[in-house]
């Protein structure tokens, strides 16, 4: 449903009243673990529990602590000497796809340019994370897309885009996969994408890249999204579902991919990443990073947060390509994410992070196509008022 201008507004006025732990504590910092008559794996049910708050290792420097760095800072993003650091509120949900701004946190590379990064873990529908950051109880809002956005930017609600954590690449491998449970393939009753037609098929949100995907398969073998029965179900949900059949098919995103088809053995992929990619486009943008009226308003402190971003996606290059490499990331992701099984790390195909940040705009169009057929919005608006990579484009000189 759209919102009108007076509710919008309504909704903002209310959150900004609202202190973040308030926030954190209404929203519910956790959420339960769905009951199941089969059993699940130890990986499976350490990623149903939501983190409430990030809390490094003794031995990493927490994000909201400025310390000494020894390590030289461009004077164009560096703090003058004695100032206090400026802290951002990023709300994002801490997953593998997060992993460059996880890395800068990490490595102190936002604490060169003189910011601090608090991040705010709660649960929040999309409506609500931007209407916080509309009101400026948030700065950062990372993740899929949502119709929210176009709405908010409607309202006059000064929001953009400004780069994108991942993207669908030709190497996209077994990132995302469709699977199907195995009881039901290897009795012949799933054997082709035709064979949804009708059937419950579990989707991990309403309007984002999962959805748009689906869509685009869907589309090859002349269905639409109307042909089946869409489940909105949490990622970590589906290789349970999976496995009790309780759906035809699921749409699985790393690690749940691994563990629905590897550890559990509770499903097939009827789609395969690959095919997923040619189907949906290459450079589709999966999560990205939206920026407030703060940060937008703030065009040094905008361009300083990029420069550590980018550090972080080029230190996660750097490293992605051997597998002590792979295991230095995952030291990371481990103190920051609910996932900590180190075979899972070694099993999973790893994220798409878009190595520039960017995309090209006009996957936007397709986006609120989609958002506008499924009545979530009104109507389109120009891709430009919804992104602005000049603030990456200078951050990107300053790398």
């Amino acid at each position: 449903m759209v919102m009108t201008r007076r509710a919008w507004l309504r909704a903002v006025a209310g959150l900004a009243l609202m202190p973040v732990s308030a926030l954190l504590a209404s929203c519910g910092g956790q959420q339960t673990t769905p009951t199941s008559t089969t059993p699940v794996s130890a990986a499976t049910a350490s990623m149903t529990t939501r983190v409430a708050a990030v809390t490094p290792s003794s031995t990493t420097t927490p994000a909201n602590v400025a310390t000494p760095s020894s390590r030289a800072t461009p004077a164009s993003t560096a703090k003058p000497a004695g100032q206090q650091a400026s802290t951002i509120k990023a709300r994002i949900a801490l997953t593998a796809s997060d992993a460059a701004l996880l890395i800068a946190i990490d490595k102190g590379m936002f604490r060169d340019v003189g910011i601090s990064v608090d991040l705010v873990t709660a649960t929040l529908d999309p409506g609500q994370a931007i209407s916080l950051l509309g009101a400026q109880q948030l700065d950062i809002v990372g993740g899929g897309l949502s119709g929210a956005l176009v709405n908010g930017v409607k309202q006059g609600v000064p929001l953009k885009i400004t780069v994108t954590e991942t993207v669908i690449t030709a190497n996209f491998g077994g990132y995302h996969v469709i699977g199907v449970p195995k009881s039901l393939s290897d009795s012949g009753q799933i054997r082709s994408v035709e064979d949804l037609r009708g059937k419950t098929v579990a989707l991990v949100t309403s309007g984002g890249g999962d959805v748009l995907e689906m869509k685009k398969v869907l589309e090859q073998h002349h269905l639409t999204l109307k042909d089946v029965q869409v489940q909105t179900l949490r990622a970590p949900d589906v290789p349970a579902a999976l496995q009790n059949a309780a759906v035809a098919a699921g749409f699985l995103i790393e690690p749940y991919v691994t563990i629905a088809l590897k550890q559990l053995k509770a499903a097939t992929a009827l789609v395969p990443g690959q095919d997923i990619a040619q189907a949906s486009g290459i450079g589709l943008p999966l999560n990205v990073l939206t920026f407030g009226p703060r940060l937008l308003n703030d065009r040094p402190l905008a361009v300083a947060f990029l420069v550590a971003y980018l550090r972080g996606v080029a230190w996660y290059f750097e490293r992605v390509g051997n597998d002590a490499g792979k295991q230095e990331i995952a030291a990371v992701l481990k103190q920051y994410t609910p996932l900590k099984d180190d075979q899972l790390y070694a099993q999973m195909t790893w994220p798409p992070i878009a190595r520039d940040g960017r995309f090209a705009t006009s996957f936007l169009d397709e986006y609120q196509a989609l958002w506008r057929d499924l009545g979530q919005i009104q109507a389109m608006i120009p891709a430009s008022d919804l992104v602005d990579f000049s603030y990456l484009d200078e951050a990107a000189r300053q790398v």
